[in-house]
């Protein structure tokens, strides 16, 4: 399973370019390191061996990459005041200049900044008209759709099960049971609506007479564990992201690696098995975070 978190998405309007042709354009935005004093760089990275693209059963895989130089906001602080101080002695400079003199010291001190990179995997499902972002991160998301919507033209994603809170639900799913092919795991996060208060349970055979009782008392499920036909554990949010997805025993006993010693080869098959899961789990949590609940 390459997805340890999980971000699902409807696509609309996408192109549905061909292999070929997906990969012309994502050679266009291929990851190129920061400059000496550039803040960060975005683009597409080889998913494997020199390729930007990886096809499978009517999917693509592709890797996000990511740099960034970061100067810490106190080191540019004292850097820019030391500046000024050597040029304006005791006077007080004006809100113009000490904003002028941060950005030059930024601009001093990114060379010295160790860059940092990190890569998002995700896999576009022309067949099904859907993605996964291997990120439950909003931020993360926002910049990859960015990036790709610059690879490949405009087209719109809206969130697999909806865009409402699920709150309410998976609180019912702790007090009344969860819906058929999940059972729950050992781990919670309530919210306390009132005052923004939290409580985190984790190793805890669920559900627990303590932890009803706080939802009886009006606090919310934020984040709950779920097993999915003892084939993946994972965390399921509030707004529909799965963080900590773990394959079971059942899940890595179907992935068969005698002869995949090729790197190119093991990855499709890696790909494959999440694919047919991504989508197999799609489908069931759509279905019962769309279920209409009756009052």
């Amino acid at each position: 399973m390459l997805f340890s978190q999980i971000a699902a998405f409807d696509l609309s309007d996408w192109p549905e370019p061909e292999r070929e042709a997906l990969a012309d354009r994502l050679e266009e935005k291929r990851f190129a390191p920061t400059l000496s004093q550039q803040v960060e760089s975005m683009g597409w990275a080889p998913v494997v061996d020199e390729q930007l693209v990886m096809e499978t059963d009517g999917a693509f895989g592709l890797l996000f990459r990511r740099e960034e130089r970061a100067v810490p906001a106190p080191v540019i602080r004292d850097h820019a005041a030391k500046r000024l101080a050597e040029q304006e002695g005791e006077r007080d400079p004006s809100r113009d200049e000490l904003r002028q003199a941060r950005e030059a010291a930024l601009l001093e001190l990114l060379p010295q900044a160790f860059p940092r990179q990190a890569e998002t995997r995700l896999l576009v499902d022309q067949r099904n008209k859907q993605v996964w972002f291997a990120n439950a991160a909003e931020k993360r998301n926002s910049q990859i759709s960015s990036l790709l919507r610059e690879t490949l033209g405009q087209w719109r994603i809206t969130p697999a099960f909806g865009s409402e809170e699920h709150g309410s639900r998976l609180s019912r799913w702790l007090l009344e049971g969860p819906p058929a092919g999940f059972e729950l795991g050992e781990s919670a996060k309530l919210l306390e609506p009132r005052d923004g208060g939290s409580i985190t349970v984790t190793r805890l055979g669920l559900p627990d007479e303590n932890v009803l009782a706080h939802l009886r008392d009006g606090m919310t499920v934020e984040q709950l564990e779920l097993v999915w036909r003892d084939r993946l554990r994972f965390t399921i949010r509030a707004d529909g992201a799965l963080t900590k997805v773990k394959a079971l025993e059942t899940l890595d006993n179907e992935f068969d690696d005698d002869g995949l010693d090729d790197p190119a080869t093991r990855l499709g098959a890696e790909q494959r098995l999440t694919l047919d899961v991504l989508r197999q789990l799609t489908t069931a949590l759509r279905e019962v975070l769309e279920h209409t609940e009756t009052p």
